[in-house]
C-alpha cells in the first residue's frame, strides 16, 4: 500500500515514537515540531494518547484506506464549495481555519495507517510491555477521613455523607470536597480529624473556618474540626494548596515536618513528602512566613518573610534558601496537570510514582541526571507523559506489572 502524502512524515515520527524506535535525529525533528506551537503541543498531547490512538487504529483496520481517503477528500472539497477532488494539500495551503480541522484529522489517521501496517513488528521483549499496551491510570477523587472517635470513612465524588462530629460539627462530604459547618454546642474539647488521599488520589475539603484546601497524592492533613485559640494550626504530610480564610486576629499555621508556614489570608503550596529531598513552599498570593525549627536544645527558629512568585526551600540543616517559582507549574497539580519546568528526572519519576501508584526501578546505566520540560494531563494513562520523556532520548521506559523500569538508551 502507497503510503497516502507526504504530509505522514510527522504521523510515521509519532508512531516510531511510540514504538520506542526513533534516531536522535528523528527525535530532535518531533520534538522541534511539537514545540513549535501550543496548537503541535495540544495534537500531540492527544496523539499520545493510547486509547484515542486505539480507537482511530480500530477504525482504520475496518474501512478500505484508500477508497476512505478519497471520500474524505471528497468531503472536504464540498465544504470549500467546489467540484471533484480537491488535494488535502492544496485545501490545506488554501485556508488555515481549514488546516487548523485537517492537520489533527489527518496526523491521527497517519499514525493510525502506519500502526496498522508494522503491527505485526512490535515486539515485547523481556517479558515487559511496551508503552502502547500498558493501561495504568490514578485513582481520581478518593480518600479517608478519620473521625475524632477513630472511625474510618472511605469518601469519594459519588458518596454524598453528612456525619455529626462528638462536639456537634457537622461534616459534609459530596461535590468532590468534604466541608465543616460550625457547631450549636459549647465544647472546651477540642475534636480533631485527619484526611489521608491514597497513591493516585486527591480530595478538596473545607475547614471550619471556611479555608480550602487541596490535598494531592499520599498526603494527609490533620486539623481541628472547629478552630478555637489564638492559631488556627493544621499538620501536613505531603502536598497541599491552601486558600486561606483572612482572619487578622488568628494567624493560620501550616506545620509540615520541620517548617511551620504562617499566613493571614493568602494562598499557597506546601510540598513536604517523606521521600523528597527538600520541603518547599509555593506562594501564589499574599505573604507568608516560613520558619524552621531547628534541632538545637534552645529549638531556635529561622525564618523568612516570602512574597507571591518565590519559593521557600527548606533541606535538612541548611538555612532556608528563596528563589524566583514558577507558580504556573508548582500548581500544576491542582489544576489536573504536570508542568514541569527543568525538573529531574528523579523528581519527576517520584511525583509519577505517588500519581500512578506504581514502583520505579532503574537499571544500570539508565541517565538520571538530566532536567525535563513539558506538559499533560494528569489524568491521561501513565504512558503519555512516559513517551514524553522518552522524546528526549535520554532513557527509554519499559513496565512490568505496577512498576515502571528506566533504562538506558542503546
Amino acid at each position: 500500500m502507497k503510503q497516502p502524502g507526504p504530509y505522514f512524515e510527522i504521523a510515521a515520527l509519532i508512531t516510531k515514537f511510540l514504538e520506542g524506535k526513533l534516531s536522535q535525529e528523528e527525535s530532535a525533528k518531533l520534538k522541534g515540531w511539537v514545540d513549535e506551537s501550543k496548537r503541535h503541543q495540544k495534537i500531540w498531547e492527544r496523539l499520545i494518547n493510547t486509547d484515542y490512538l486505539e480507537h482511530h487504529l480500530h477504525f482504520w483496520e475496518n474501512k478500505n484506506t484508500a477508497g476512505y481517503w478519497e471520500q474524505l477528500e471528497e468531503t472536504l472539497s464540498r465544504r470549500d464549495g467546489t467540484s471533484g477532488i480537491i488535494s488535502l494539500k492544496k485545501i490545506i495551503r488554501k485556508s488555515l481555519r481549514y488546516a487548523a480541522v485537517i492537520i489533527p484529522l489527518v496526523l491521527l489517521c497517519g499514525a493510525g495507517w502506519y500502526l496498522m501496517n508494522r503491527r505485526h513488528k512490535l515486539e515485547v521483549p523481556n517479558h515487559q510491555e511496551t508503552l502502547v499496551s500498558v493501561h495504568i491510570m490514578p485513582l481520581g477523587k478518593v480518600a479517608q477521613l478519620v473521625l475524632g472517635n477513630g472511625k474510618v470513612v472511605s469518601l469519594n465524588d459519588s458518596l454524598q455523607e453528612t456525619i455529626t462530629e462528638k462536639d456537634g460539627t457537622r461534616v459534609k462530604n459530596g461535590s468532590n470536597a468534604v466541608s465543616y459547618s460550625g457547631s450549636s454546642q459549647s465544647t472546651r474539647e477540642v475534636v480533631y480529624n485527619t484526611l489521608i488521599t491514597p497513591r493516585g488520589g486527591e480530595y478538596e475539603i473545607v475547614l471550619g473556618d471556611g479555608t480550602k484546601v487541596w490535598l494531592n497524592a499520599a498526603s494527609s492533613l490533620n486539623y481541628p474540626t472547629q478552630f478555637s485559640g489564638k492559631e488556627r494550626k493544621v499538620s501536613l504530610n505531603g502536598e497541599a494548596y491552601f486558600e486561606v480564610a483572612k482572619d487578622e486576629k488568628h494567624p493560620f499555621v501550616v506545620n509540615a515536618g520541620n517548617t511551620d508556614v504562617t499566613v493571614l489570608g493568602t494562598e499557597f503550596d506546601v510540598s513536604a513528602y517523606n521521600d523528597d529531598p527538600s520541603q518547599k513552599v509555593v506562594l501564589a498570593e499574599g505573604a507568608v512566613m516560613v520558619n524552621e525549627v531547628n534541632s538545637s536544645a534552645d529549638g531556635r527558629k529561622t525564618g523568612v518573610l516570602l512574597k507571591p512568585g518565590f519559593a521557600a526551600v527548606i533541606k535538612g540543616n541548611y538555612p532556608i534558601s528563596v528563589n524566583k517559582a514558577d507558580v504556573e507549574a508548582a500548581l500544576g497539580w491542582k489544576n489536573g496537570l504536570f508542568l514541569f519546568d527543568g525538573e529531574s528526572l528523579g523528581s519527576i519519576m517520584r511525583k509519577l510514582s505517588r500519581w500512578y501508584n506504581v514502583g520505579v526501578k532503574y537499571n544500570d546505566g539508565a541517565d538520571t541526571l538530566f532536567h525535563f520540560t513539558g506538559r499533560i494531563q494528569r489524568y491521561e494513562n501513565i504512558t503519555g507523559i512516559l513517551k514524553l520523556i522518552e522524546l528526549t532520548g535520554r532513557v527509554k521506559f519499559g513496565v512490568i506489572g505496577k512498576e515502571v523500569v528506566v533504562m538506558p538508551v542503546k
